[in-house]
């Protein structure tokens, strides 16, 4: 009965020892690695927050960090939410905002001259639109007509045949 009491306690205690290598331990060394990531951020860094958002840091407080993400556009982001720093240069141009000007943005006259081109296109798929429409419906008449021409031309025949039909009895 003692060697299998002993053999129990063996079995917990290496239980716990596997628990503790392989989920705590590298738990706590995850923990403090952020930990230290988070002490080291400063102003101009560039970061990836745990949401997949990447930015410049901007101004670091003591539970927030306030995070650019493009030209004139700033989100606080709680400190915490900071999941790496981008050390590298090539992706952290990649990833900063564009600089000033005049880049991506358009003189109102090409943005008038888009509007134009768009309802113009606008109004020929309308006017093809409405012109099948009416082609549907000249269609539709002709069948109609033909339709009521062959009902008159049966009608006559009928007529006809009764009137043989008549001439015959008689």
């Amino acid at each position: 009965m003692s060697s299998s009491a002993g053999m129990l306690i063996i079995y917990v205690v290496a239980f716990i020892a596997i628990f503790y290598f392989m989920a705590i331990r590298p738990q706590q060394r995850q923990r403090k690695a952020h930990q230290a990531l988070l002490s080291s951020l400063k102003k101009g860094d560039h970061v990836v927050t745990a949401s997949g958002i990447y930015g410049t840091v901007k101004r670091v407080e003591e539970s927030l960090v306030v995070v650019e993400v493009a030209k004139g556009v700033s989100m606080k982001i709680a400190r915490s939410a900071i999941a790496q720093i981008v050390r590298d240069d090539s992706q952290a141009r990649a990833f900063a905002p564009e600089p000033a000007g005049r880049r991506g943005k358009k003189a109102p006259a090409e943005i008038e001259e888009e509007v134009a081109v768009e309802e113009t296109v606008d109004l020929v798929d309308d006017a093809e639109v409405y012109e099948e429409d009416v082609v549907e419906d000249v269609v539709e008449e002709e069948d109609l007509e033909l339709a009521s021409d062959d009902v008159d031309d049966l009608e006559e025949e009928v007529v006809d045949e009764e009137q043989l039909s008549e001439d015959d009895k008689a």
